[in-house]
């Protein structure tokens, strides 16, 4: 049975095979590669590999810092879901997710909303090797923490669920990160679509509370990436059709006046909910 499917389709087109595939997923296409040198070249193909990629993928490439040279669709494809390209004059980043192709962006620190990162006493903005953009901002000392960010639905991949992150990190002197816990909130058409608390310095939380360490339900940790930063999720939302308007991301800690340092901010990305 298996060597008659095979022949079969040795006898389709190239072109035929390619867009058959092009319907299926990136992951299926690699699988496909393997079947047989027909369904190799067509798994492979620029044509195959333009599907997967967004359709304003040109656009939003022609933004790029610096050029993306590439040989195929497909090593662009794998370029984009590996090394996020820096765009708008290095204030943010584009990337795919790997198993859908659905489009990634990082928002850099210098484009968020960050009050009082003006003013050196507060925030100082440094270089740090490990960080995809040129400046990050690090927190001196703050008793009002406010960060936000904002991006239109339009430039998201269409009816995906996607997720808000903060991305940062935390000195070894960092402290009032522990407790009071942290607000996040998603705006989305000027309704509030994602709320809760989060907590990002969990050892400071500890030490406040020897006893038993625990947190209340339903508050958020942070989480390593593969990147070595830390991540804490800021809410979820869904692109609709793209004519949503904006979505506002913010993350707080406004309500007792308690002194704050030792964050490092990255930005905030936005990814699909996979």
């Amino acid at each position: 049975m298996e060597a008659t499917i095979v022949g079969d389709i040795k006898m389709l087109p190239e072109e035929c095979l390619s867009h058959v595939i092009s319907l299926t997923t990136p992951r299926d296409a690699c699988v496909s590669a393997a079947v047989s040198r027909t369904s190799h070249s067509a798994a492979d193909s620029d044509a195959t590999w333009e599907r997967f990629l967004p359709s304003d993928y040109a656009s939003i490439l022609s933004r790029a810092v610096d050029p993306v040279e590439y040989a195929s669709k497909k090593e662009l494809y794998f370029r984009l879901c590996d090394h996020p390209v820096l765009i708008d004059a290095g204030r943010m980043s584009f990337g795919l997710e790997k198993s859908t192709g659905a489009k990634c962006f990082m928002i850099s620190a210098r484009a968020l909303s960050i009050i009082w990162s003006g003013e050196e006493r507060y925030w100082k903005w440094i270089e740090l090797p490990e960080s995809r953009f040129n400046e990050c901002a690090k927190l001196n000392a703050v008793c009002w923490l406010e960060i936000s960010g904002k991006i239109n639905s339009n430039v998201l991949s269409s009816h995906t669920g996607y997720v808000a992150y903060l991305v940062f990190k935390l000195t070894p002197v960092a402290r009032g990160l522990g407790n009071p816990f942290q607000t996040t909130k998603i705006i989305l058409a000027e309704d509030t679509v994602s709320e809760h608390s989060v907590c990002l310095n969990i050892r400071e939380r500890e030490q406040l509370n020897r006893l038993s360490g625990r947190l209340p339900e339903g508050v958020i940790l942070p989480r390593m990436r593969q990147d070595g930063w830390l991540e804490v999720e800021l809410g979820e939302f869904y692109s609709g059709d793209g004519t949503d308007g904006e979505i506002n991301m913010s993350f707080m800690e406004i309500r007792g006046g308690h002194w704050k340092n030792g964050l490092i901010v990255q930005g905030i990305e936005v990814r699909p909910n996979h």
